[in-house]
């Protein structure tokens, strides 16, 4: 009797939990590697026809390229034009990343528009049948010249970033950031296929086991077969909700976290006290300025820095957050504490924010201090996921024994 008990125990273990953890640990890691890569081309200088003037067998360089789709030749490349000047990509075993248009949720999100976290798509180039002249396509990673023509394509070390969005090229970065992610890491491409034969291995170990005297046992593993069908059925149902409600805070302040850390990526930490202006050369080296400050009680499109009156730009990105408890709300929120960022010009000892040239630098004013609050949304994104946890687990505990003695009224 033990035995079958372990057994039975092992099936719902090994098919309902360990199968599914491990696509959870592989779907994130993905993602993850996929808004490092992201964060890693954003600062690759633009490619240009200086940069491919004469053959090398060695890469270039490592570039970027915004442009849309002219041609494609034979069966994995492709060519893409700025209109005035064009590159070819080699899509050979190159995964591409579709960014869809924005939800209208999006573009109010707290942290900004296009940071609710529509979720991206991912997908082989040989699954791609056809594409549109005029596609917009984003590519990065090394750059090769064959005949005096620029040619991306993956150099054995670093892969080659291809992403079609459906969205202005401003808006890329971060869309890629806050929408490359899993909606939920247990529901990946593991969770069904393996929940499913976990269910029917233990019905089918149930109906074999329908002669032997041991009624428990029998009702054991058909319990464990129509478990995952538990969490649905009343009364525990409303614990599923809960589940997937705070799993989705949790989702969202992950998103909030890296968006509101975003622009640090071109300014390199400090010890110390941090500075309440911090300059620096963008990858096409355009200056690019951090201001630290205050919002102006009176005009909210004015900072007070160093006892400047800055004004900020209409067009100017403002990320914000929603988080959870009064403590971490007052996180970096001292006295209307903003940092913005911008391309600069001094024009008589004043300095005025301009819209960069760069499509993935930014024009964001940030409310807070965005190193605090970015670990502040990280400690709420993990409270929140143990409650969600702990929702799903309750549920369960709840409709199981439920379940098995419904079942055992109804198997004499």
């Amino acid at each position: 009797m033990i035995w079958r008990i372990l057994l039975i125990a092992g099936i719902a273990v090994l098919f309902y939990a360990a199968f599914p953890a491990i696509g959870a640990f592989l779907a994130r890691s993905q993602w993850r590697r996929f808004r490092k890569i992201v964060m890693t081309v954003s600062r690759y200088p633009t490619a240009a026809p200086s940069a491919v003037s004469r053959e090398r067998a060695s890469p270039a360089g490592y570039y970027r390229f915004f442009g849309t789709l002219e041609a494609i030749q034979g069966n994995d490349r492709i060519w893409i034009t700025n209109g005035r000047f064009s590159v070819a990509a080699d899509l050979r075993n190159v995964h591409i990343y579709l960014i869809p248009e924005a939800e209208e949720s999006d573009a109010n999100a707290p942290a900004g528009p296009g940071t609710a976290g529509t979720a991206l798509g991912s997908v082989p180039w040989s699954r791609i049948f056809s594409l549109p002249e005029g596609t917009p396509v984003f590519v990065g990673g090394a750059l090769f010249s064959e005949e005096g023509r620029g040619v991306f394509r993956d150099n054995g070390r670093t892969r080659l970033l291809v992403v079609i969005h459906d969205c202005p090229r401003e808006n890329v970065v971060m869309r890629a950031i806050s929408g490359g992610r899993q909606r939920n890491e247990f529901m990946n491409a593991f969770t069904l296929p393996s929940v499913c034969i976990g269910s029917l291995l233990l019905i089918l170990l149930a109906f074999s086991l329908l002669a032997l005297p041991e009624r428990f046992i029998t009702l054991l593993a058909l319990t464990g077969g129509l478990a995952p069908f538990s969490p649905f059925l009343p009364p525990g149902v409303p614990l599923y909700f809960a589940y997937r409600a705070y799993w989705k805070k949790a989702r969202l302040l992950r998103v909030q976290r890296d968006v509101v850390r975003l622009p640090l990526r071109y300014f390199p930490p400090t010890s110390g006290e941090p500075r309440s202006r911090r300059a620096t050369l963008l990858p096409d080296m355009e200056p690019y300025l951090m201001i630290r400050g205050r919002q102006d009680a009176t005009d909210p499109n004015v900072i007070l820095s160093e006892g400047a009156r800055i004004p900020v730009p209409p067009d100017m990105v403002r990320i914000g957050t929603e988080l959870p408890f009064r403590r971490m709300r007052r996180t970096g929120q001292a006295a209307q504490e903003c940092v913005a960022f911008s391309a600069y010009t001094v024009v008589d000892e004043e300095v005025r924010l301009l819209k960069p040239e760069d499509p993935m630098a930014g024009q964001i004013l940030v409310s807070g201090d965005p190193q605090a609050l970015a670990l502040a949304c990280g400690r709420a994104a993990r409270f929140y996921e143990v409650v969600s946890g702990a929702f799903i687990a309750l549920d369960i505990v709840v409709n199981i024994p439920l379940l098995f003695l419904v079942l055992s009224l109804l198997i004499r």
